[in-house]
């Protein structure tokens, strides 16, 4: 094994994946979203569309674990993550069409059973400072939901009748306002709730600066995330 590979086991499921500081590395929400898929019983052949794919990891867990009950499609913005999702599906022996779109500019001609994004959704600022390089998108607004927003308001013209979005809320936004956007215009399920402990440079050394009131909660001392997958359809 080169040192630019590195191995993940989801449930005995093991996949391989070239590492890219360039691109964004598979997190919590990430994970998150495979274990709210799991959810969902696949009884026929469904198209499905990776989007901010990143390493691709979604995608290529679903596809080697499902096999030839879906047809697997890669997006993002990023060259770099383009270029790694390519390299990651040959890497793990897998077919899938890989495409760098805005969001969804360049799927004009696809429709999907289920979408699942994994596009930035915390602010920009807090992305900005703590997480996010130069290289991986993150132009999510100073409110964390404008790429969100985007996606959820647009994803309906890209499902099949009967699909649906699998899409993250994280407590580093305004994510009262995306709940209510949400609610006025779609039907929804919260598949997932996670709570995670903020990372200690988030609010020492004064940084809290970054963050609004309801961003993260204090309990018992300790400061408190969240993240919540949700099912949106209409």
């Amino acid at each position: 094994m080169t040192k630019n590979i590195y191995d993940i086991e989801i449930e005995g499921l093991k996949i391989k994946l070239f590492r890219n500081s360039k691109v964004f590395t598979p997190n919590l929400t990430t994970f998150s979203l495979i274990e709210a898929f799991k959810k969902y019983k696949i009884k026929k052949k469904i198209k499905i569309l990776d989007l901010g794919s990143g390493s691709g990891v979604i995608g290529i867990y679903i596809k080697k674990k499902y096999k030839n009950k879906v047809d697997i499609y890669f997006s993002d913005y990023s060259s770099h993550a383009v270029k790694l999702i390519t390299k990651n599906i040959k890497l793990n022996k897998i077919k899938g069409e890989v495409k760098k779109s805005d969001i969804f500019k360049n799927w004009s001609n696809e429709k999907f059973d289920i979408i699942i994004n994994d596009i930035s959704a915390i602010d920009q600022k807090i992305a900005k400072r703590f997480w996010y390089n130069q290289y991986i998108p993150h132009q999510c607004g100073d409110n964390g939901i404008e790429l969100s927003k985007k996606v959820i308001l647009n994803a309906k013209n890209y499902l099949n009748k009967k699909g649906f979005l699998l899409a993250p809320i994280i407590s580093l936004s305004n994510h009262k306002s995306l709940k209510k956007l949400i609610d006025k215009n779609f039907k929804s399920k919260i598949l997932l709730h996670k709570d995670w402990p903020a990372p200690k440079k988030l609010y020492k050394n004064n940084e809290n600066k970054y963050l609004k009131s309801d961003y993260i909660k204090k309990f018992f001392g300790v400061y408190i995330c969240f993240t919540q997958i949700y099912k949106i359809w209409t």
